[in-house]
């Protein structure tokens, strides 16, 4: 497995806040499947990027405090990520071979460095993933109003599209053409995605953090992360918000809301016939915006017990086995009324 940082930092920056490498080791030296993770035949290599010399040689000397595994190979670059990342991809097409699974975190200070054209190269990876932070914030007060940076913002896009956002005089407007052209530009590459937007205390903007993938395990896992930190599913946190403060509705309020839509979604979309609950969750629950696993048994219920008539009329265990009331097994089929 290859984790790729390709904007690394210091390693710790000037509170003593861990840098993304030092909670990217941490997090796989700690993580519940360490076992797994750490066994004789699994090798995982870390590739941390990072293009200041002084940042770089921090980065090293935090990443030699830690006690891993031997089977961490960590390589670290002081490079620009576009030169490093080039480098790869082009010696991995040249012999015609593919990337180990990756997952590969851009998370640059603004919106440049890492163009269309290279992430482009990385979806052609059939096992890729891309953790993007897209700095609204810069793009918005440094580089739209600049039209010496025009140029950049075509590279970060792949083509001009973006430029209709420069006829638009409401800021909101603005902001959501710009970020769904971004969203439409990694769709058209293969992959699927969902982002998380994150404001800061003065109720603006500052960064979105754009998801993409090919697995639907790959996006239940982030939606999972995502809802941990946005309980109510709306995928964004705000700086501004007090964590003491109660909340108008629970978070068991938005999951019946969520729930309840999901229903109405797999009724219409499997009305008559009999499908399995992976299935279910791999082509629906997966490449909804919002929903995850238990959002999915919510709605089974919904449909088989909360409505008049049923919309579920048969749930159904291999081997003749009985289930318990309102529960949905991994390994059941379903059957949806006509």
């Amino acid at each position: 497995m290859l984790y790729i940082d390709g904007f690394a930092g210091p390693g710790e920056y000037s509170r003593k806040e861990e840098g993304s490498p030092i909670i990217a080791l941490k997090v796989a030296r700690d993580h519940t499947h360490s076992k797994k993770l750490q066994r004789p035949n699994m090798e995982l290599v870390f590739f941390f990027v990072e293009k200041d010399e002084a940042r770089y040689q921090n980065l090293k000397q935090k990443i030699a405090t830690l006690q891993l595994p031997s089977n961490f190979v960590i390589r670290t670059f002081c490079a620009s990520f576009d030169e490093v990342f080039d480098s790869i991809l082009t010696q991995i097409e040249e012999q015609n071979k593919t990337l180990a699974p990756c997952f590969v975190f851009v998370d640059p200070f603004g919106p440049t460095g890492f163009p269309m054209s290279l992430v482009q190269r990385l979806a052609k990876q059939p096992k890729s993933e891309v953790l993007i932070n897209f700095n609204y914030q810069a793009l918005n007060q440094w580089f739209l109003q600049d039209p010496r940076k025009h140029s950049h913002i075509d590279s970060l896009y792949g083509n001009d599209i973006w430029r209709v956002a420069l006829q638009i005089s409401d800021s909101s407007q603005k902001e959501n053409y710009l970020m769904q052209a971004y969203q439409k530009a990694l769709s058209n590459l293969g992959w699927k995605g969902r982002h998380f937007r994150m404001v800061n205390r003065n109720n603006q903007t500052q960064y979105y953090l754009f998801f993409a993938t090919t697995s639907p395990d790959g996006m239940l896992a982030m939606k999972r992360a995502m809802w941990s930190a946005a309980p109510t599913g709306d995928f964004q946190y705000f700086d501004l918000t007090d964590p003491l403060q109660p909340r108008l509705f629970g978070k068991e309020f938005y999951d019946t809301v969520y729930s309840q839509d999901l229903a109405r979604q797999l009724c219409q979309s499997y009305c008559g016939k009999t499908v399995t609950k992976q299935m279910l969750i791999q082509n629906d629950v997966a490449w909804h915006p919002i929903c995850i696993e238990r959002h999915l048994t919510q709605a089974l219920k919904t449909a088989e017990y909360e409505v008049t008539p049923p919309k579920i009329i048969e749930v159904k265990l291999p081997n003749n086995r009985t289930r318990r009331r309102g529960t949905y097994p991994d390994d059941c089929t379903i059957k949806f009324a006509p």
